[in-house]
């Protein structure tokens, strides 16, 4: 990248040297002139890192592709591709990824075996931005087969002998061919999984990781001496399904890509960690449980209920009036009305008989009188309200007596 700022002030004008040849003598003149101050800008762009490159594998054939890069607003001119071993020394590819690439896509042919990650750093003239992320690792067996396997997440730290490795399916008596050639009687550990009769990585399951020499148990977990270490193994399902091993703070080992038959499902086992016979071997325990939510009272609540309401009452609240029909025919006397007493507005007709009161809409027989003093009927008297007059007139009281 490169910037062109001018901020010091431009001196017009400059040195001239007039040389004047008279006979044997030589003149020499000069002169300078300070003008304002200029100030020059240029406008600067930024190469962006390399986006993280996805890779998939077919065989030792391992393709590598990512999203563009851009230099301010325009592309990219090209990008570098670089691969790095396991142990972080960059290699140079082949195939069409051995030169700049032009395109966001290139393939890596004939990769040796061993555990592989790619990264992509962009191009633009003469300048190169910063390079990506790696990518997830791509592992090549012996056999000539490819898999790759997702990076695990970060939130814990690798240990010494964490990383990417194919676990074999086998008898752990007999580990499996090595990710790496090796020297006969000096082959490098290898993984082998030995998940049971039902082919289903399971509680009492094994892993084993040993090889031509015994190895120390220093070199897996720091001052460790090869006693039961109580571990976790994360299993996550897919194609293929990957194991890690961590002792709660440290990945000790992983990602482990094994068949993915073998995990169908996501789950995650308390295991113990020990060395025997110059050998790690895993062994897993019971399946971990997530905890269980918090309870919630299961005892429903007794309903509160409330008395009944009488027809025609008011109910508590006095600002609300009552919506409830009254289906019920009103009893209550009138303010006309009380038990045995009657506050007669006439008398009844001559010769008339309690029960025979007037109809809605009838006229009276005679004018009634002025009300004159309350007078007290009988006991047992009946008391019939007649009906109404819907003329907005008093209803007419009639009393049966004895």
């Amino acid at each position: 990248m490169k910037r062109l700022i001018a901020t010091s002030p431009a001196v017009l004008g400059g040195i001239a040297a007039v040389t004047l040849v008279a006979g044997a003598g030589a003149a020499l003149a000069a002169w300078r002139v300070q003008s304002d101050e200029v100030v020059l800008t240029a406008e600067t762009a930024t190469l962006s890192p390399g986006n993280k490159p996805v890779v998939t594998a077919d065989g030792n054939a391992v393709t590598v592709s990512w999203t563009p890069n851009t230099f301010g607003e325009r592309k990219v001119d090209s990008y570098r591709i670089k691969r790095y071993d396991l142990a972080g020394a960059a290699q140079q590819p082949r195939g069409s990824c051995e030169e700049n690439v032009a395109k966001e896509r290139c393939t890596d042919t004939g990769v040796p075996a061993g555990s592989w990650r790619y990264t992509v750093v962009p191009v633009k003239g003469g300048w190169t931005g910063p390079e990506s992320a790696k990518s997830d690792a791509v592992i090549v067996a012996a056999d000539g087969k490819a898999v790759v396997i997702p990076e695990p997440p970060a939130d814990k730290t690798a240990g010494p002998a964490a990383g990417p490795a194919i676990v074999q399916l086998g008898d752990p008596a007999t580990p499996g061919d090595p990710a790496t050639p090796g020297a006969a009687g000096d082959t490098a550990p290898a993984w082998t999984l030995q998940p049971g009769a039902d082919g289903v990585l399971g509680t009492a399951d094994t892993l084993t990781y040993a090889g031509g020499t015994p190895i120390d148990p220093g070199t897996i977990v720091g001052g460790w001496a090869g006693g039961p270490r109580p571990v976790v193994v994360v299993a996550k399902a897919g194609n293929p399904a990957v194991l890690t091993v961590d002792d709660g703070s440290t990945r000790v080992f992983g990602p482990l890509a094994v068949p993915d038959t073998t995990v169908p499902a996501d789950v995650t086992y308390d295991a113990t960690l020990a060395a025997a016979q110059g050998r790690i071997v895993v062994t897993l325990g019971a399946v971990r449980k997530p905890p269980a939510p918090p309870e919630e009272a299961t005892t429903p609540s007794t309903p509160t209920q409330s008395a009944p309401e009488t027809p025609g009452t008011p109910t508590s609240d006095p600002a609300e009036p009552n919506t409830t029909p009254n289906t019920t025919p009103d009893t209550t006397p009138s303010t006309t009305e009380s038990t045995g007493t009657v506050d007669a507005t006439t008398e009844p007709p001559a010769g008339g008989t309690g029960g025979t009161g007037g109809t809605a809409g009838s006229e009276p027989e005679a004018e009634p009188e002025t009300p004159t003093t309350e007078t007290s009927g009988p006991a047992d008297a009946d008391v019939m309200p007649s009906a109404a007059t819907g003329t907005g007139e008093p209803a007419v009281v009639l009393v049966a007596g004895p």
